[in-house]
């Protein structure tokens, strides 16, 4: 924690923004020094980062750190209200600003179903990445509405690739070779969500080897594989819509199940 130069916060909130990273931006609203001096000090707090700022006093600062990270937990900036620990009888208003990162699609194989993948992705507000080794896949013809689409080896571009805990990365290449040679760059990166397609006999055998070289086995159990929800897909556009409902699910914190299974009423009796 550093007690940062005037002007900090917008270098510090361009360099989260870059980095696709959570934060809260916190700023003493009302209340404070009873001379006002506090007003306006802000804190930056990353939720896997150091902070920086200070809003005055080091027990304010980590009292609003904690709580900062559970605003970032439930995505909702809010007004939280603190006791001034170097004057309990003044009142200290705290804004938590919540910072969320766009979030980013990255498809990893440009097959028949990337296509209606992507424009979903893009329908929901992803920046989406389509990644293929092959042009004639990868190809702005293709997918014209997506953010970028790199035409490129897989391995040696996801090597590169800025992965973030705001990335959600889709596994939907044409051989097995091709998914682990993904993973075994991609299991290092912090996503928010890795999925991989492929038939129960596929999953097990990519799962096996990786397991075989070493890879942690709370890791590999962390792959959403085979991918999707269970919506009886079979048309590509159908699995795409399996897919995307997966990721909106875990981005959301849903649960993936019926609604009318967990809020409709119990009693159907008609009234009285």
């Amino acid at each position: 924690m550093q007690d940062a130069p005037l002007g900090w916060i917008s270098d510090a909130v361009t360099r989260v923004v870059e980095g696709r990273r959570f934060a809260v931006v916190a700023s003493i609203v009302s209340g404070g020094d009873p001379t006002g001096a506090d007003l306006g000090r802000k804190l930056l707090v990353e939720r896997d980062g150091p902070h920086t700022g200070t809003l005055g006093n080091p027990e304010l600062d980590e009292a609003v750190a904690s709580d900062a990270r559970s605003a970032m937990e439930d995505r909702r900036s809010q007004v939280v209200h603190y006791k001034h620990p170097s004057a309990p009888d003044v009142g200290v208003d705290v804004f938590l600003e919540v910072l969320e990162p766009q979030p980013q699609l990255l498809v990893v194989g440009a097959g028949h179903i990337a296509v209606p993948l992507a424009q979903f992705g893009k329908m929901l507000g992803f920046e989406v990445v389509v990644l293929d080794d092959r042009e004639k896949y990868a190809n702005v013809e293709r997918f014209p509405t997506v953010d970028r689409v790199i035409a490129a080896d897989f391995g040696p571009t996801l090597q590169d690739f800025p992965i973030s805990p705001a990335t959600y990365v889709v596994i939907i290449t044409r051989a097995h070779t091709y998914d682990e040679e993904s993973l075994r760059i991609i299991l290092h990166e912090p996503w928010a969500y890795l999925g991989m397609i492929g038939s129960r006999r596929r999953v097990q055998t990519v799962l096996r080897t990786l397991a075989g070289e070493g890879y942690d086995q709370d890791r590999l159990g962390d792959i959403r594989a085979p991918i999707g929800l269970d919506l009886g897909s079979e048309t590509p556009e159908e699995i795409a819509l399996a897919i995307i409902a997966e990721v909106a699910a875990v981005r959301r914190g849903g649960s993936g199940q019926p609604l009318s299974k967990i809020v409709r009423p119990v009693s159907m009796e008609a009234p009285a």
